[in-house]
């Protein structure tokens, strides 16, 4: 199992799992498969994550996640699960990058797919 990041098979340290019924993914890891760039305050326990003109900022167990664009456009975004931290790494729920960056996303038999942002 794994990951298919943009049309192509990425290696990933930690697989995809379920907890509590809902898919958990590496926020770090697949961010930086993306392109982005991820940030962590461990004092706030918080992840700062960007991807071309988005950035969010991602708090351990909030589901509630600020998003904010370099054209000045701000959103709350909801998401289907609070993120947690296991092994000092920060999980999410495999929707975050379709509901915060807008990529095309699926989970098949424990394989995450993110592919290239909407327009």
């Amino acid at each position: 199992m794994g990951y298919w990041l943009n049309n192509q098979n990425v290696s990933i340290g930690e697989e995809p799992f379920e907890k509590d019924g809902k898919h958990f993914v590496p926020l770090s890891d697949v961010v930086q498969g993306l392109g982005g760039t991820t940030t962590w305050d461990n004092m706030s326990k918080t992840a700062t994550t960007t991807i071309g003109q988005w950035t969010a900022h991602v708090s351990m167990d909030d589901p509630s996640v600020q998003v904010n664009s370099t054209d000045g456009r701000n959103q709350q975004v909801n998401l289907s699960a609070a993120p947690f931290v296991e092994n000092d790494t920060m999980y999410v729920p495999w929707d975050f990058f379709k509901d915060v960056y807008g990529y095309q996303t699926n989970m098949q038999n424990g394989e995450f797919r993110a592919g290239l942002q909407a327009a």
